[in-house]
């Protein structure tokens, strides 16, 4: 009946017999009361009507000759129930319980609200497994990402590379590999950190190819930003990120050319580039966590975070990417924006 717990385990004490008769008539104690006032009263009626004692002795002992199998069957009864709780509570691992079969409407009540309890909070815990099972997958994908240019700068100190653009590209990749991480903190803590506002595309473009200046320098890419003139209602933070990490893949893998950010329609942003371009069979499964594709395994310089990001960050602004490619031609990928937040200017 009364069962104390601990911190670290679920049931700390075993079911006392003593100790629940002692409680059972605690809590039956009412119908002790009536079931002795009755007693009391059938020796008065006797006494009125100047009854022997015999008489009222033998009824009273008939009287709880037939209600003691009832007492003792309904604690045993009782008694099994509260074994069944405890050994319920001794699981390590609780599964929905398999209670006995209510025979009242207040035990089908209880036994309803528990199995709905317990199965909220096994839904979250599979859920904070599975955010948990993500994040260390990701951080895993994203310390291996990191290592690349930190040893890119090992190896330029043990050569003596001192070229200055060398080593702002590398500084560049490993800032970008920290936001990365942020940015992947943020998305857990999604809705309180979203700021919607209405956003010029020319000006959030424009501060994204600024962050890759020194690779796009390096490499001599023309850089061609056109029709741009538009507004979105939006969270500029995110759209920027998506916008960030879409130019640094077009950099990474066009060797010449241009890399241009357009509106071919009033609810579309593409990024484009006339980089090495990507295999048909690849582009069903470049949105995967840690999928880097023929291009990212061949030439070492994807992980397969960089657009799973941004597929996370889609979904939490309402947006859709998708991606047309051809090898040797040129990637381009295109932001559909929603309908009712967009507002074309003026």
């Amino acid at each position: 009946m009364k069962i104390l717990l601990s911190p670290g385990k679920a049931w700390a004490t075993r079911l006392d017999k003593r100790h629940f008769l002692i409680q059972y008539l605690k809590e039956k104690y009412k119908v002790i009361v009536v079931f002795c006032g009755l007693i009391l009263c059938n020796f008065f009626l006797y006494f009125l009507y100047d009854v022997r004692m015999e008489p009222i002795l033998y009824t009273s002992f008939l009287l709880i000759l037939f209600v003691l199998p009832f007492a003792f069957w309904d604690m045993h009864r009782i008694y099994q129930k509260c074994r069944r709780l405890q050994d319920i509570g001794q699981m390590e691992n609780p599964v929905m319980p398999d209670l006995w079969v209510a025979e009242t409407l207040l035990e089908q009540d209880y036994q309803r609200v528990i199995k709905e309890a317990l199965q909220a909070w096994q839904n979250e815990r599979t859920r904070w497994r599975e955010i948990n099972a993500e994040r260390d997958d990701y951080y895993t994908l994203w310390t291996h990402q990191i290592k690349t240019p930190i040893y890119s700068m090992d190896l330029m100190l043990q050569t003596g590379d001192t070229t200055p653009s060398k080593w702002k590209a590398e500084l560049l990749q490993v800032s970008r590999y920290a936001d990365m991480a942020l940015k992947y903190l943020q998305l857990e803590n999604q809705y309180s950190d979203l700021c919607l506002e209405q956003v010029k595309l020319l000006t959030v473009a424009q501060e994204a190819v600024r962050k890759h200046s020194v690779i796009l320098i390096a490499k001599r890419l023309k850089i061609d930003l056109h029709d741009l003139e538009a507004e979105v209602l939006t969270d500029r933070k995110w759209l920027l990120f998506i916008l960030e990490q879409l130019v640094s893949n077009a950099a990474k893998y066009t060797e010449r050319g241009t890399i241009a950010i357009y509106q071919p329609a009033p609810l579309q942003i593409c990024v484009s580039d006339t980089g090495m371009g990507i295999a048909a069979e690849d582009l069903p499964r470049l949105f995967e966590k840690g999928y880097t594709g023929f291009n990212g395994h061949i030439h070492q310089k994807s992980t397969g975070c960089g657009l799973y990001m941004c597929k996370k960050v889609s979904h939490l602004l309402g947006l859709t990417l998708s991606i047309s490619s051809q090898v040797n031609i040129g990637t381009t990928v295109t932001i559909n924006l929603p309908g009712d937040d967009f507002a074309a200017a003026d």
